[in-house]
C-alpha cells in the first residue's frame, strides 16, 4: 500500500466517524424536539461547532492529497468524493441545530405534535434515510446507494402528508404560528433527505465512476 494509500486509508476512516457524530447529533435533535427540552434543543448549536471544526480539518486534508501526491483515477475520485460527502454531512449537523433551536417555539407555543398522526412516520423516514447513508460509508454494498435514493422518495411523501395535514388544521382553528413552526420542522427534515441523496449520488460515482446526478434532467433534453 502507497503512502497515499494509507493516508485515504485515514480519512475515509475519519469521514466515517464524523458520520456517526452526525447522526448522533440529528437523533439528539430528534430526542429534544419529543421531550421538549429547550436546554437540549440549545446545546445542539455546541456540537454543531464541533462538527464544523472537523469538516474543516477534513477538507484540508483532502487539498493537501491534492497538492502533495497529484492522484489519478480511483484515487482522485476518491478524494473527490470525500470532499463532497464532508459538505453534506456537515450540511446535515447545521440541520440538527436548526432543528435544536426550533425546540423552545414548539415549547412556547404548546404546539402539539401528538395531534398529527403524520408527524412519527416523517420522522422514522428520516431516521432510516439518515441510518442507510451512515452505513453506506463504510458498507461496500452497491445497492445501498439505489436504496437511499429510494428512501428519500418515502421522506418526501411522508413530509407531503405531514404538510397538507398541518396546513388543514391551521384553516380549521386558524392557528397559524403553530403551523408555521411545524411546517419549518418538517421541512428541515425533509432536507435531510435531499443531502443523503447527494452523498449515495457521490458513494455511486466513486464506485462505478457514472454520474447520475440530474440524468433524468439530461433525458428530458434528449427527448427534446
Amino acid at each position: 500500500m502507497s503512502e497515499l494509500q494509507r493516508k485515504l486509508e485515514k480519512l475515509t476512516l475519519r469521514l466515517e466517524r464524523m458520520g456517526l457524530r452526525v447522526a448522533q447529533a440529528m437523533e439528539a435533535a430528534l430526542r429534544a424536539v419529543a421531550e421538549r427540552d429547550i436546554a437540549a434543543g440549545e446545546q445542539m448549536d455546541q456540537a454543531d461547532s464541533q462538527i464544523d471544526q472537523e469538516e474543516v480539518e477534513i477538507e484540508k486534508e483532502c487539498i493537501n492529497l491534492l497538492a502533495l501526491h497529484q492522484p489519478a483515477a480511483i484515487d482522485l475520485r476518491r478524494i473527490c468524493t470525500v470532499i463532497k460527502v464532508n459538505n453534506d454531512l456537515e450540511r446535515i449537523a447545521d440541520i440538527a441545530a436548526r432543528i435544536g433551536r426550533r425546540v423552545k417555539h414548539l415549547a412556547a407555543g404548546n404546539v402539539p405534535l401528538e395531534n398529527y398522526d403524520g408527524y412519527a412516520p416523517m420522522v422514522q423516514a428520516t431516521r432510516n434515510i439518515l441510518g442507510k447513508t451512515i452505513r453506506m460509508l463504510s458498507a461496500e454494498d452497491p445497492d445501498l446507494p439505489h436504496r437511499v435514493i429510494q428512501a428519500d422518495a418515502d421522506l418526501d411523501a411522508a413530509y407531503a402528508a405531514f404538510t397538507r395535514q398541518v396546513l388543514d388544521a391551521a384553516r380549521a382553528a386558524t392557528d397559524v404560528d403553530a403551523a408555521l413552526t411545524l411546517v419549518l420542522l418538517a421541512r428541515s427534515l425533509e432536507r435531510i433527505g435531499d443531502h443523503c441523496t447527494n452523498i449515495a449520488e457521490d458513494i455511486f460515482f466513486l464506485n462505478t465512476g457514472d454520474i447520475i446526478r440530474h440524468t433524468d434532467a439530461f433525458k428530458t433534453q434528449a427527448d427534446d
